[in-house]
């Protein structure tokens, strides 16, 4: 056999080993890019989460204060028990219109909409679906001694879009069975209230709560993973996100809701409100069919 041919076994055994070494060196250098790019998204994750509690919200209460003043604009302009004034405020909208260019286009037009689209501009979409919760708000303040809809006060228009579950479902109005998304979240709330599946102690560390978070409905933010386990990632606590999903669940699984909740003992005028529903979505049914 050749001498030079001859390579001992410890010596393949070794660059094996150094190979092995220097590999395992770079993929965990690869790893910790991978991990730091993880922390990069997870991180902007929770600022995404910690934006939609906090400045959408803020968004939120400031859209409905410029629409209750657009609204309180309105009221005062036709009801106002002084001519002049009403007289000052129609002079005032119609020159910030000619101003704008739009006078003549919305001639025609309600006034409601004029006033909105005065203030939040060409956006046709939008200037209809504020304008339509606005002008619904002027038929929502109960009935007058001759049984006819009065206006709902302009200090009640912002908590009662958050109890309707906002501009977008007062626009869609009948097309959610003829139930309000708080009615709808009232409905499954009592079906969930026996309803149980599953008990977790927090730690107060990483999920705080008080007292007066007691007996109180709030939203957990999970992740199911492949391993079987749901990670909680955020508690929420509004009031508004928690009647905004108790009322997605009702449109979810209504029958199943409507079931449970007639279990739960559900109260009388919520009964009738979801008979009435049923009735709608059943003449709707057979109109289209």
């Amino acid at each position: 056999m050749n001498a030079m041919s001859f390579i001992p076994a410890s010596s393949v055994a070794c660059n094996v080993l150094s190979l092995s070494e220097a590999a395992a060196k770079v993929l965990e250098t690869k790893q910790s890019g991978v991990r730091e790019a993880l922390n990069q998204l997870e991180r902007l994750e929770h600022e995404r989460k910690q934006w939609e509690c906090d400045e959408l919200e803020s968004a939120r209460q400031s859209l409905y204060a410029m629409l209750t003043e657009c609204y309180s604009f309105y009221l005062v302009m036709k009801t106002h028990t002084v001519g002049e004034v009403r007289d000052q405020h129609k002079q005032a909208l119609t020159a910030f219109l000619e101003a704008k260019g739009l006078a003549q286009s919305l001639a025609n037009s309600h006034d409601m909409s004029r006033i909105v689209r005065a203030i939040f501009g060409v956006d046709r979409r939008r200037v209809s679906a504020y304008s339509i919760a606005l002008r619904k708000a002027l038929e929502s303040g109960g009935l007058d001694s001759q049984g006819k809809a009065k206006p709902l006060a302009a200090a009640a228009v912002a908590s009662w879009l958050a109890e309707q579950g906002g501009v977008e479902e007062v626009r869609l109005g009948g097309k959610n069975s003829g139930m309000t998304a708080k009615q709808r979240a009232e409905v499954a709330q009592a079906a969930l209230k026996d309803a149980v599946l599953m008990r977790i102690k927090p730690d107060p560390k990483t999920m705080p709560f008080g007292v007066d978070d007691t007996d109180r409905t709030v939203l957990l933010v999970a992740v199911y993973r492949p391993t079987g386990e749901l990670e909680v990632s955020t508690v929420v606590k509004s009031d508004t996100a928690v009647r905004a999903a108790l009322a997605a669940h009702y449109s979810a699984d209504k029958e199943a809701v409507l079931a449970a909740a007639q279990k739960a003992g559900l109260t009388q005028s919520i009964a009738a409100q979801t008979a009435v529903a049923i009735a709608l979505d059943s003449a709707t049914t057979a109109i289209a069919a």
